[in-house]
Parts: structure tokens; sequence; C-alpha cells
């Protein structure tokens, strides 16, 4: 355990050297941009005497000046902005290696918010479990450039249907690309000094697979250049005095040609407009993800192989695409794109080159834009795996379907100088833990942990744990349960929903052989109730859960429930405890075998300075 902090406090210390390192380069730069500053000043000014002084001399040596001056002034200021893109980078990748400090130490406040932020539902794990929303394990590994790349991050941190063969095939990519710190961090620095703006994959898949709803007949090009050939030669022939002034009327016959189709190249070129930036964006992640060598990673050289099967190049034909693009923005000018349609029918041409490269990778630009998302969920596990070199990979149990054995569990979200970790592992078959324990002992918390930490092994990441045997389990959780004035619906009525939705599960398997084991979670059941009534009913409802094909934990404050360990042989009790120092409640937040031996609810009262009988 010392060796794997050393391990993590050396990771930590070269994210602090690098940024220590990106600091003196910022400092450096920023110095002589201050300096160029200066000196355009000084290259401008010379340059303005110099013409001005040359045009007093002859008019030919004026222009010379001039064209002298303007060219050393060009020079200047391109030399000046590489400067201030090299600041711009520099300030860029501090952030980023910023942001990892603050996943290490699970920092919020510098940590920032997941791209995709929706609420959790009330009715699954994601809220019990914190595993999306704001201060969520989403948010915690979340480093995706995509909204896709976000969603599917999200969904696939949401355990449901693990498989064991994604699981490792997942692991694999994980370990390999956690070990390219120069390809991740290149592939996060593009993608924010290409754009601020979040990468929207679905408006670029459906923009390329939206050509057939603008047509331009072929014909229209060959239409057009005969007749700009033709008004062309005529009109110069006429200046010429060879020809009168026929030219006029083929002029005008093209122009009808060009206006006829002005509304379907205006909406070409509009669509393409809005999407330069993303396009831009999606292609140079793309090119990085092409060019960048995997041959001594074998799964992500497997994985990368979409982008190049073949003679086919994702990245040069994304970068075709660009450049026709960027042609059409062209005539953006009114003065420019007029000048160019008048000498060659320039927005026909472009137009019908568009469609035609849209239609050669609208078939591709799925399994691309999906691969592309897939990398960025793997980027962030492996993100996730390199600041945490504490924490292991998971092994899939095919021993039993009951399987879950950890040593040092915790919990990813809590940092790392307020942790305690626990050893646990199931005794039998179809196991049932009742938990008891004293409030603010940290029972809730040993829920959380194995529940999120499972979620972790199902999404091929590494676990906060030495050791995270398990099987491979359908999880249910009863752990944060709100009330809701709109719905008329109590915390009492909220809970019993929630629980009849295991008891649903289990009807609706019909004993379906290849059906996952439930693993439940239940904190303080029924405890929206009165006593009496709790106790009846947990009594009942474990009864229930101890006759299903089931394993998991439930916590509580009622001690009567120990006893159900003596009639039902599935059921085993564990406890949290506290002690009383100096008139101050300690608690060493470790799980122990046996029911609890004390309670604190009247000491908690007493030290507060509540009456107590």
């Amino acid at each position: 355990y010392i060796a794997y902090m050393d391990l993590k406090n050396t990771v930590y210390t070269d994210q602090q050297k690098i940024i220590s390192k990106l600091n003196d380069r910022i400092k450096f730069l920023s110095t002589k941009s201050e300096r160029f500053s200066g000196i355009r000043l000084i290259v401008f000014s010379t340059g303005l005497v110099l013409s001005i002084a040359g045009y007093f001399i002859s008019k030919e040596i004026g222009w010379i000046m001039t064209i002298l001056s303007l060219t050393g002034f060009g020079f200047t200021v391109h030399m000046h902005n590489k400067l201030l893109q090299g600041i711009r980078k520099c300030f860029t990748y501090k952030l980023i290696k910023e942001e990892n400090l603050a996943r290490m130490l699970v920092n919020w406040k510098n940590t920032p918010d997941p791209i995709i932020n929706e609420p959790p539902s009330e009715m699954s794990s994601e809220r019990d479990l914190d595993l999306t929303g704001k201060y969520s394990l989403h948010n915690l590994l979340d480093v995706a450039v995509s909204f896709e790349g976000s969603s599917l991050l999200r969904k696939w941190l949401m355990g449901d249907n693990p498989d064991k063969n994604l699981i490792y095939r997942r692991q694999e990519i994980v370990k390999e690309l956690s070990q390219l710190d120069l390809f991740r961090d290149k592939f996060l620095l593009k993608a924010r000094l290409v754009s601020r703006k979040i990468l929207n994959c679905t408006k670029i898949v459906y923009w390329l697979q939206d050509s057939e709803k603008v047509i331009l007949p072929g014909r229209l090009l060959i239409i057009s250049s005969v007749l700009i050939f033709s008004y062309l030669v005529l009109f110069i022939l006429n200046r010429l005095d060879i020809m009168p002034q026929i030219w006029l009327p083929v002029f005008v016959i093209y122009f009808f040609v060009y206006i006829s189709n002005q509304k379907k190249i205006s909406k070409i070129v509009e669509d393409s407009s809005e999407l330069e930036t993303q396009l831009k964006k999606f292609s140079a992640l793309i090119l990085m993800s092409e060019k960048f060598s995997f041959n001594k990673q074998p799964h992500l050289n497997e994985f990368m192989n979409v982008f190049r099967k073949g003679d086919q190049s994702a990245a040069k034909e994304l970068k075709e695409l660009q450049k026709v693009i960027s042609a059409l923005l062209v005539r953006s000018n009114p003065f420019i794109g007029i000048v160019l349609n008048i000498l060659f029918p320039y927005d026909i041409y472009f137009c019908l080159k568009l469609i035609k490269i849209k239609n050669n990778i609208k078939e591709n630009i799925i399994p691309w834009s999906e691969k592309l998302n897939e990398l960025e969920c793997y980027i962030s596990l492996a993100n996730f795996s390199q600041l945490n070199p504490d924490y292991t990979f998971p092994e899939i149990s095919e021993e039993s379907e009951n399987t879950f054995d950890v040593i040092q569990l915790g919990h990813p979200l809590i940092s790392p100088d307020k942790k305690v970790c626990n050893d646990f592992s199931f005794d039998r078959q179809n196991e049932i833990v009742i938990i008891t324990g004293s409030n603010m002992s940290g029972k809730s918390t040993f829920l959380r942990s194995a529940g999120i930490n499972l979620c972790l092994a199902y999404a091929g990441a590494p676990v906060n744990a030495e050791k995270f045997k398990v099987s491979l389990f359908d999880i249910f959780t009863c752990i944060k349960v709100n009330d809701s004035v709109v719905d008329g619906i109590s915390y009492f009525y909220a809970e019993v929903k929630k629980l009849r939705t295991l008891l649903d599960k289990f009807e609706n398997s019909n004993g379906k052989n290849n059906e996952l084991k439930k693993f439940f979670l239940i904190d303080e059941i029924f405890k929206g109730t009165n006593n009496k009534e709790r106790l009846t009913g947990s009594r009942a409802y474990i009864k229930e859960l101890a006759h299903k094909s089931a394993t998991g934990f439930v916590t509580t404050h009622d001690l009567e429930l120990i006893n159900l360990e003596k009639e039902i042989p599935v059921i085993e009790n564990y406890h949290f405890r506290e002690e009383i120092v100096n008139e101050k409640m300690e608690f060493d937040y470790k799980i122990h075998k046996g029911p609890c031996p004390t309670t604190n609810a009247l000491k908690i009262m007493k030290l507060s300075g509540l009456p107590v009988e």
C-alpha cells in the first residue's frame, strides 16, 4: 500500500513539474511578446517614414520602399502571432494539467463540469451512487471533447448489462492508452486549440448524410462553363473590334442559369459554413488518431484500424472536404464572389464537388464518429488510471456467480487524505449482509463504495481497491430517496415504490438461466415510517429477498433485525462502530463482523447540548 501511495505521489509531482515548466515557458514567451509589440511599432513607423521619403525621391523608389515596409511589417506580425499562439498553447496545456491535479485530489472547485449534465433518474442507481451530474463519478472522469463522447461515457458508467469479454477488452485498451501520456495530452490539447466549442458529431453525421436533399445536376457545370467561355471570348473579340457586342445576351443567359440555382447553392454554402469549425475539429482529431503510431499497442492499434482501411484514409477524405468548404467560404465576400463567378462557374463547381465528397464518405462517417466517441471514453478511463496508480483493474470471477471479494475498498469520490478503505468477502451463495451501526459511522459510504466500484469495473476502468474480484451482477440501489411535492409522493411511498422495483426484477426474469444475479444496496430500509411497522416490513422484505437469487447489503438502525441471522442461514451480520474519547465521538469507519454493540443517537444529542432523559 505504501509503495502504491509513493507511486501516486510521484505522478502528482510529475504533473506539478510540468506545470512549473509551463509557467516558466509562458513567462519567457510573454516577455518576448512584449518586446515584439514594441518592434511592430518601430517597424511600422520606420516603414511609413521610408515610404514617404521614397516618394519624394521618385515614384518607383516610393513603391519599392512601400512593398519592403509592408513585407517587413507582415513578417513581424506573423512572428508575433506565432508567439501569441505559443502562449495560448502553453496556457491551455497548463489548464489540462491543473485539471489533472484537481481530479487526483477530488478537488471539485478546479474540476470542470461534465459536458453532459442532465439530472439523474430517481429510479436508477445514477443518483444513489453519484454516477452522473455535478460532483459525480462522470464529472471526475469525463475529459471527452464531444457531446456524444461524454454521453457514451455516462452510459458506460451506468453498470448495465455487464459483459465479461467486453470488460476485459476495454481493460486492455485502457492499460495501453494509460501509458501514452503524450497522445492523450495532444488529443485534448488539439481539441481545445482548434475551437472552444464542444464537438457535436451528430450534426456532422446528419449533414454528411443529407446530401440527397439538395441536388444540383452535373450538366449544370458543363452548361455554365460553355456559357462563361463563350461570353468571355466574345467579350474579348468585341473589345478588339473583331465582333459586335453579342457577348451580352450570352452573359444574360448564364446569369439566369446561375440565379435559377442560387437558392440551392446558398443552402449548400450556408449549411457548410455553420459546420466549418465543427468539421475542422473533427478532422483534426481523426487525423491525429490516424497518424499516431500504435505498433506497440496491439489492442489499441486494432481499435484504430477503422480510420485507415486499405487505401482509404479518413483523415485524407475529411481534409479534402475541408478544402472544398474553405473554397466555398471565399465567396462569402460579395465582391470576390461576383468576380469569381463571372470568370468561372465557381459556386457550381465547388458545390458539385462538395456533394460528391459527401456521397463518398457518408457511409463511413457513422463508424468514424462512433470510434472517435469510444476513443474519448478510453482516454477518460486511461487518464483516470494514470492519475490513480494505486487503483487496480478488477478480476471478473468465473468460479461463482456470487463473488464479491475486495481488499482496501475505497470510495473514488472521497479525497485521498480523508478516505478509509475496507476489506470484505461473501462467505456463501446468495448471502445477505445486514449492517448495523451508529449514525455517521460509515454504513452508507460503504454501500456507495461497493456500488460505484462495481460500475467502474463494468466500464473497464480500474477500481479504488487493492484487490477487486467480483461476479457480474445486475445492480439495484435504494440509498437516496426523495419525496415529491409536485407528484404528491411522500418519502415513505417513494421508498416503497423503489423497493418494489427490485421484486419486479425477479418477477420479470421468469427464472431465465442467462439472467444476472441481483446485487442490492439498501440503505436504512423503511426509515420513512414508525419503528414498529418499519421492523415488521423490513423483516418481511429481507425474508422475501432471502428466497430469491440475489445477494447484497441492507443497512438499518433496527437492532432487532440482527436476529434474522439465527432464522435464515444466508443472512450475516456486520457493523460499524464508534468510541467516545474525551467527550468526542470518534469513528474508525471500518466494517466489523457481527451486530453493532453500541448506539450513539443519545450520545450525539447529549454532546450537542440537547436534553436527554
